[in-house]
């Protein structure tokens, strides 16, 4: 389980790592491309790992790991993107898609975290709202912002 949020240039995500209903570790599920682009990736570890990776790398557009389509949801994994001053993205296994929102979350505790954000919290106080309130977010809070990426 997962939930990522997203609100005035921040993004923020718990750090716990599941195994179907087990805690089993941590995880860093954020990144910043070179471009300034925040990302947060929830689903099928494996594939979001290394696409947090590809990122990580450079994020070079001809070698972007593509979402598998499997699962319930038709996906193996689902990013959250924005690059600065730019609108929401949500990256897929069915396509990319544009919100103009002023906040954003994704995962399992989405629900828990969009009515945090609709109430005036942060992306911050989004995950910790998530962590208290539901099972599908654990562990130290990690955030990243566009106010830390320089040209």
């Amino acid at each position: 389980m997962t939930t990522i949020a997203y609100r005035d240039g921040v993004m923020a995500a718990d750090s716990g790592s599941w195994m179907g209903a087990a805690c089993h570790g941590w995880a860093d599920k954020l990144a910043q491309g070179p471009d300034g682009t925040l990302y947060g990736a929830a689903g099928h570890a494996p594939e979001a790992m290394a696409f947090l990776e590809w990122v990580r790398a450079g994020a070079d557009p001809a070698t972007m790991p593509k979402p598998e389509a499997v699962g319930d949801d038709g996906n193996s994994f689902i990013v959250l993107a924005v690059s600065p001053g730019g609108p929401v993205r949500l990256i897929a296994a069915k396509g990319t898609e544009a919100y103009d929102a002023p906040y954003f979350a994704i995962g399992g505790g989405s629900a828990t975290a969009f009515g945090a954000l609709w109430a005036g919290a942060s992306a911050v106080e989004a995950i910790e709202a998530t962590k208290e309130h539901g099972s599908s977010a654990f562990g130290r809070v990690r955030t990243i912002s566009h106010g830390d990426f320089a040209c």
